[in-house]
Protein backbone atom coordinates (compact mmCIF):
# COMPACT_ATOMS: atom_id res chain seq x y z
CA UNK A 1 0.00 0.00 0.00
CA UNK A 2 2.68 2.44 1.04
CA UNK A 3 4.95 1.22 -2.28
CA UNK A 4 1.58 2.37 -4.54
CA UNK A 5 1.23 5.45 -2.60
CA UNK A 6 4.90 6.70 -3.06
CA UNK A 7 4.74 5.70 -6.66
CA UNK A 8 1.21 7.57 -7.23
CA UNK A 9 3.18 10.76 -4.89
CA UNK A 10 6.38 10.37 -7.75
CA UNK A 11 4.42 10.51 -10.60
CA UNK A 12 2.55 13.41 -9.27
CA UNK A 13 5.50 15.10 -8.62
CA UNK A 14 6.91 14.42 -12.03
CA UNK A 15 4.03 15.73 -14.05
CA UNK A 16 4.28 18.96 -11.94
CA UNK A 17 7.13 19.49 -12.55
CA UNK A 18 7.08 18.53 -16.27
CA UNK A 19 4.24 20.95 -16.46
CA UNK A 20 6.12 23.57 -15.35
CA UNK A 21 9.35 23.02 -17.28
CA UNK A 22 6.68 23.38 -20.61
CA UNK A 23 5.11 26.44 -18.87
CA UNK A 24 8.12 28.29 -18.46
CA UNK A 25 8.07 32.35 -18.95
CA UNK A 26 10.40 33.85 -21.12
CA UNK A 27 11.02 37.14 -22.84
CA UNK A 28 14.30 37.31 -25.36
CA UNK A 29 15.13 40.08 -27.42
CA UNK A 30 15.66 39.59 -30.89
CA UNK A 31 17.31 42.31 -32.95
CA UNK A 32 17.99 42.52 -36.82
CA UNK A 33 19.22 44.79 -39.27
CA UNK A 34 15.59 44.89 -41.52
CA UNK A 35 12.53 47.12 -41.60
CA UNK A 36 9.26 45.19 -40.60
CA UNK A 37 8.57 45.67 -44.50
CA UNK A 38 11.45 44.00 -45.83
CA UNK A 39 10.97 40.32 -46.93
CA UNK A 40 13.90 38.83 -44.83
CA UNK A 41 12.30 40.12 -42.25
CA UNK A 42 9.03 38.68 -42.78
CA UNK A 43 10.41 35.54 -43.89
CA UNK A 44 13.11 35.44 -40.64
CA UNK A 45 12.65 37.36 -37.70
CA UNK A 46 8.87 37.60 -37.95
CA UNK A 47 8.36 34.49 -39.06
CA UNK A 48 10.32 32.67 -36.06
CA UNK A 49 8.32 34.90 -33.47
CA UNK A 50 5.36 33.41 -34.57
CA UNK A 51 6.32 29.86 -34.57
CA UNK A 52 7.50 30.34 -31.51
CA UNK A 53 4.23 31.62 -29.98
CA UNK A 54 2.57 29.04 -31.66
CA UNK A 55 4.79 26.08 -30.37
CA UNK A 56 5.01 27.32 -26.57
CA UNK A 57 1.47 28.62 -26.05
CA UNK A 58 2.75 32.01 -26.38
CA UNK A 59 5.14 31.35 -23.00
CA UNK A 60 7.90 32.11 -24.66
CA UNK A 61 7.89 35.64 -25.59
CA UNK A 62 10.26 37.32 -28.45
CA UNK A 63 10.53 41.31 -28.29
CA UNK A 64 11.29 42.51 -31.54
CA UNK A 65 13.85 45.21 -32.17
CA UNK A 66 14.02 45.35 -35.78
CA UNK A 67 15.75 47.57 -38.09
CA UNK A 68 18.94 48.30 -36.03
CA UNK A 69 17.14 49.46 -33.34
CA UNK A 70 19.58 47.53 -30.95
CA UNK A 71 22.83 47.75 -33.27
CA UNK A 72 24.15 48.61 -36.64
CA UNK A 73 24.08 45.30 -39.16
CA UNK A 74 27.93 45.40 -38.17
CA UNK A 75 27.70 44.84 -35.07
CA UNK A 76 25.59 42.41 -34.19
CA UNK A 77 27.89 39.86 -33.47
CA UNK A 78 28.67 41.95 -31.04
CA UNK A 79 25.37 42.97 -29.91
CA UNK A 80 24.36 38.90 -29.10
CA UNK A 81 27.89 38.53 -28.00
CA UNK A 82 28.02 40.80 -25.40
CA UNK A 83 23.80 40.79 -24.31
CA UNK A 84 22.64 44.15 -25.73
CA UNK A 85 20.28 41.18 -27.68
CA UNK A 86 19.55 37.75 -26.54
CA UNK A 87 19.33 36.89 -30.41
CA UNK A 88 20.52 38.30 -33.45
CA UNK A 89 20.47 38.02 -37.09
CA UNK A 90 24.26 38.06 -38.49
CA UNK A 91 24.95 39.45 -42.11
CA UNK A 92 28.06 36.62 -41.96
CA UNK A 93 30.01 39.27 -44.57
CA UNK A 94 29.94 42.05 -41.98
CA UNK A 95 31.97 39.94 -39.68
CA UNK A 96 34.33 37.76 -42.25
CA UNK A 97 37.16 38.06 -40.31
CA UNK A 98 35.74 36.50 -37.35
CA UNK A 99 33.79 34.25 -39.05
CA UNK A 100 35.52 33.45 -42.20
CA UNK A 101 35.02 29.61 -42.76
CA UNK A 102 31.59 30.76 -43.14
CA UNK A 103 32.90 32.03 -46.55
CA UNK A 104 32.82 28.22 -47.83
CA UNK A 105 28.93 28.47 -47.79
CA UNK A 106 29.28 32.18 -50.27
CA UNK A 107 31.68 30.73 -52.97
CA UNK A 108 30.52 30.99 -56.52
CA UNK A 109 29.69 27.44 -58.53
CA UNK A 110 28.65 25.44 -55.94
CA UNK A 111 24.68 25.33 -55.78
CA UNK A 112 22.09 27.33 -57.69
CA UNK A 113 19.04 26.48 -55.17
CA UNK A 114 18.70 28.69 -52.22
CA UNK A 115 17.74 25.29 -50.86
CA UNK A 116 20.41 23.11 -51.46
CA UNK A 117 22.58 25.81 -50.27
CA UNK A 118 20.68 26.45 -47.12
CA UNK A 119 20.54 23.14 -45.79
CA UNK A 120 24.14 22.10 -46.36
CA UNK A 121 24.82 25.15 -44.79
CA UNK A 122 22.40 24.61 -41.93
CA UNK A 123 24.34 20.78 -41.57
CA UNK A 124 28.00 22.72 -41.10
CA UNK A 125 26.82 25.55 -39.02
CA UNK A 126 25.41 22.55 -36.67
CA UNK A 127 28.33 20.33 -37.10
CA UNK A 128 32.10 21.48 -38.09
CA UNK A 129 31.74 25.07 -37.49
CA UNK A 130 30.21 24.87 -34.33
CA UNK A 131 33.25 25.35 -32.29
CA UNK A 132 35.12 26.77 -34.68
CA UNK A 133 32.92 29.61 -36.20
CA UNK A 134 30.05 30.24 -33.18
CA UNK A 135 30.66 29.15 -29.57
CA UNK A 136 34.01 30.25 -29.61
CA UNK A 137 32.31 33.56 -30.10
CA UNK A 138 30.21 32.87 -27.43
CA UNK A 139 27.27 32.27 -29.40
CA UNK A 140 24.90 29.23 -31.32
CA UNK A 141 22.90 29.55 -34.40
CA UNK A 142 19.23 28.86 -33.84
CA UNK A 143 19.74 29.04 -37.73
CA UNK A 144 21.04 29.87 -40.78
CA UNK A 145 19.76 31.45 -44.36
CA UNK A 146 21.06 32.19 -47.72
CA UNK A 147 20.15 34.77 -49.97
CA UNK A 148 18.99 34.15 -53.72
CA UNK A 149 22.55 33.06 -55.75
CA UNK A 150 23.49 35.48 -57.77
CA UNK A 151 23.42 35.53 -61.55
CA UNK A 152 24.98 37.20 -64.54
CA UNK A 153 23.03 40.12 -65.65
CA UNK A 154 23.55 42.18 -68.61
CA UNK A 155 22.26 45.39 -70.34
CA UNK A 156 22.34 43.57 -73.48
CA UNK A 157 19.74 41.37 -74.45
CA UNK A 158 22.16 38.92 -76.14
CA UNK A 159 22.73 35.49 -74.03
CA UNK A 160 26.18 34.66 -72.96
CA UNK A 161 27.56 32.04 -75.47
CA UNK A 162 30.88 32.10 -73.98
CA UNK A 163 32.59 33.99 -71.58
CA UNK A 164 34.50 35.57 -74.08
CA UNK A 165 31.08 37.15 -74.65
CA UNK A 166 31.81 39.32 -70.78
CA UNK A 167 35.37 39.42 -71.36
CA UNK A 168 36.21 43.37 -70.37
CA UNK A 169 33.05 43.72 -69.53
CA UNK A 170 32.46 46.15 -66.68
CA UNK A 171 29.89 44.22 -63.93
CA UNK A 172 29.08 45.55 -60.84
CA UNK A 173 30.10 43.65 -57.83
CA UNK A 174 29.86 43.87 -53.82
CA UNK A 175 32.16 42.12 -51.58
CA UNK A 176 35.89 40.47 -51.84
CA UNK A 177 34.45 37.09 -53.02
CA UNK A 178 32.20 38.46 -55.69
CA UNK A 179 35.28 40.86 -57.47
CA UNK A 180 37.64 37.58 -57.80
CA UNK A 181 34.60 35.66 -59.23
CA UNK A 182 34.05 38.79 -61.77
CA UNK A 183 37.73 38.61 -62.85
CA UNK A 184 38.35 35.09 -62.79
CA UNK A 185 35.45 35.27 -66.08
CA UNK A 186 37.48 37.86 -67.66
CA UNK A 187 35.15 40.84 -66.52
CA UNK A 188 36.35 44.18 -64.93
CA UNK A 189 34.72 44.64 -61.66
CA UNK A 190 33.40 48.38 -60.40
CA UNK A 191 31.91 48.72 -56.93
CA UNK A 192 28.87 50.75 -56.49
CA UNK A 193 26.35 51.74 -54.27
CA UNK A 194 22.91 50.81 -54.42
CA UNK A 195 21.85 54.75 -54.68
CA UNK A 196 24.37 54.55 -58.25
CA UNK A 197 22.99 51.20 -59.39
CA UNK A 198 20.48 52.56 -61.46
CA UNK A 199 22.47 55.16 -62.97
CA UNK A 200 25.59 53.44 -63.63
CA UNK A 201 23.71 50.73 -66.05
CA UNK A 202 21.47 53.67 -67.55
CA UNK A 203 24.88 55.57 -68.73
CA UNK A 204 26.91 53.08 -69.30
CA UNK A 205 29.32 53.29 -66.58
CA UNK A 206 28.63 49.58 -65.96
CA UNK A 207 27.89 46.62 -68.62
CA UNK A 208 26.13 44.56 -66.06
CA UNK A 209 25.94 42.96 -62.64
CA UNK A 210 26.46 40.03 -60.87
CA UNK A 211 22.67 40.37 -58.96
CA UNK A 212 19.74 38.95 -58.60
CA UNK A 213 16.38 39.19 -60.13
CA UNK A 214 14.63 39.45 -57.56
CA UNK A 215 16.50 42.62 -56.53
CA UNK A 216 15.42 44.42 -59.46
CA UNK A 217 12.51 46.02 -58.79
CA UNK A 218 13.90 47.89 -55.64
CA UNK A 219 15.90 50.10 -57.79
CA UNK A 220 14.09 49.74 -60.98
CA UNK A 221 17.00 48.01 -62.59
CA UNK A 222 13.98 46.10 -65.07
CA UNK A 223 14.34 49.48 -67.13
CA UNK A 224 17.91 48.83 -67.79
CA UNK A 225 19.08 45.50 -67.39
CA UNK A 226 17.61 43.15 -70.47
CA UNK A 227 19.10 39.67 -69.77
CA UNK A 228 19.96 37.20 -66.76
CA UNK A 229 21.47 33.62 -66.48
CA UNK A 230 19.31 30.77 -64.08
CA UNK A 231 21.92 28.72 -63.71
CA UNK A 232 25.51 30.53 -62.94
CA UNK A 233 25.43 30.00 -59.25
CA UNK A 234 27.92 32.47 -58.92
CA UNK A 235 27.17 32.38 -55.02
CA UNK A 236 25.00 34.17 -52.25
CA UNK A 237 25.18 35.99 -49.07
CA UNK A 238 24.89 34.12 -45.36
CA UNK A 239 23.23 34.79 -42.76
CA UNK A 240 23.13 33.25 -39.10
CA UNK A 241 20.55 34.34 -36.35
CA UNK A 242 22.56 33.68 -33.42
CA UNK A 243 21.45 33.14 -29.48
CA UNK A 244 24.11 34.09 -26.90
CA UNK A 245 25.23 30.99 -24.94
CA UNK A 246 25.11 31.78 -21.48
CA UNK A 247 21.42 32.54 -22.14
CA UNK A 248 20.99 29.61 -23.92
CA UNK A 249 22.77 27.33 -21.13
CA UNK A 250 19.86 29.13 -19.28
CA UNK A 251 17.15 28.09 -20.26
CA UNK A 252 15.02 24.52 -20.03
CA UNK A 253 15.53 21.58 -22.21
CA UNK A 254 12.02 22.32 -23.44
CA UNK A 255 12.55 25.70 -24.13
CA UNK A 256 15.62 24.71 -26.09
CA UNK A 257 13.98 22.24 -28.13
CA UNK A 258 11.15 24.92 -28.99
CA UNK A 259 13.66 27.53 -30.21
CA UNK A 260 15.81 25.00 -32.02
CA UNK A 261 12.66 23.51 -34.08
CA UNK A 262 11.38 27.23 -34.30
CA UNK A 263 14.81 28.04 -36.23
CA UNK A 264 15.17 25.03 -38.38
CA UNK A 265 11.48 25.63 -39.25
CA UNK A 266 11.95 29.41 -40.02
CA UNK A 267 15.60 28.80 -42.18
CA UNK A 268 13.72 25.94 -43.92
CA UNK A 269 10.76 27.90 -44.91
CA UNK A 270 12.32 30.94 -45.75
CA UNK A 271 14.78 29.27 -48.00
CA UNK A 272 12.10 27.65 -49.93
CA UNK A 273 10.02 30.92 -49.98
CA UNK A 274 13.15 32.28 -51.86
CA UNK A 275 13.49 29.80 -54.63
CA UNK A 276 9.53 30.66 -55.21
CA UNK A 277 9.98 34.09 -55.88
CA UNK A 278 13.45 33.64 -57.84
CA UNK A 279 11.21 31.64 -60.08
CA UNK A 280 8.59 33.70 -60.10
CA UNK A 281 10.76 36.76 -60.88
CA UNK A 282 12.08 34.55 -63.64
CA UNK A 283 8.97 34.51 -65.17
CA UNK A 284 7.77 37.55 -65.05
CA UNK A 285 10.35 38.98 -66.48
CA UNK A 286 10.14 36.74 -69.28
CA UNK A 287 7.32 37.87 -69.99
CA UNK A 288 8.23 41.84 -69.74
CA UNK A 289 10.33 40.86 -72.64
CA UNK A 290 13.48 40.10 -70.93
CA UNK A 291 16.33 37.24 -72.20
CA UNK A 292 15.79 35.09 -68.67
CA UNK A 293 17.94 31.78 -70.01
CA UNK A 294 20.12 29.23 -68.90
CA UNK A 295 23.65 29.09 -69.89
CA UNK A 296 25.00 25.85 -72.00
CA UNK A 297 26.62 22.84 -70.43
CA UNK A 298 30.10 23.97 -72.45
CA UNK A 299 29.98 27.34 -71.07
CA UNK A 300 28.75 25.98 -67.65
CA UNK A 301 32.44 24.62 -67.63
CA UNK A 302 34.11 26.86 -68.99
CA UNK A 303 32.90 28.45 -65.43
CA UNK A 304 33.86 25.96 -63.35
CA UNK A 305 37.54 25.74 -64.72
CA UNK A 306 37.78 29.65 -63.82
CA UNK A 307 35.79 29.96 -60.90
CA UNK A 308 38.52 27.33 -59.60
CA UNK A 309 40.60 30.18 -59.07
CA UNK A 310 37.95 31.69 -56.30
CA UNK A 311 38.46 28.81 -54.70
CA UNK A 312 41.81 28.49 -54.40
CA UNK A 313 42.31 32.09 -53.23
CA UNK A 314 39.82 31.21 -50.38
CA UNK A 315 42.02 28.12 -49.30
CA UNK A 316 45.01 30.25 -49.60
CA UNK A 317 43.47 32.49 -47.19
CA UNK A 318 42.16 29.81 -44.54
CA UNK A 319 45.47 28.32 -44.94
CA UNK A 320 47.62 31.48 -44.12
CA UNK A 321 45.49 31.39 -40.80
CA UNK A 322 45.58 28.46 -40.16
CA UNK A 323 41.89 27.73 -40.62
CA UNK A 324 40.86 24.19 -41.61
CA UNK A 325 39.17 25.48 -45.38
CA UNK A 326 39.81 22.28 -47.26
CA UNK A 327 37.97 20.09 -44.36
CA UNK A 328 35.23 22.79 -44.17
CA UNK A 329 34.73 23.31 -48.22
CA UNK A 330 34.80 19.53 -48.59
CA UNK A 331 32.32 18.73 -45.82
CA UNK A 332 30.07 21.81 -46.99
CA UNK A 333 30.11 20.20 -50.99
CA UNK A 334 29.48 16.48 -49.16
CA UNK A 335 26.28 18.27 -47.77
CA UNK A 336 25.09 19.65 -50.96
CA UNK A 337 25.29 16.46 -52.09
CA UNK A 338 23.24 14.91 -49.49
CA UNK A 339 19.61 14.57 -50.23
Amino acid sequence: MKTGKRLALLIALFLFATTNAMAESVTLRLADQFPLTHFASKTGSQAFIKKVDEMSNKTIKIKHFPAQQLAKASGMLDAVKNRVADIAVCGVVYVSDRMPLSGAAMLPGLFNEVTTGTRAYTKLANKELLEAEFLRHGVRPLWVSLAPVYQLQLTAQESITSLDDIKGKKLRTAGAIMELTAKALGATPVTIGPSDFYLSLQRGTVDGAIYTIPGWRAYSLQEVLNSSTVNAGLGSVAFATLINEDVWQGLSPETQSILRKAGEATGTGAAAIFDRVVAKSNEKMKAAGKNVYALSPAVLEQMSVRLATVEKVWLDQMKNRNLPGDKILEAFKRYLNEQ
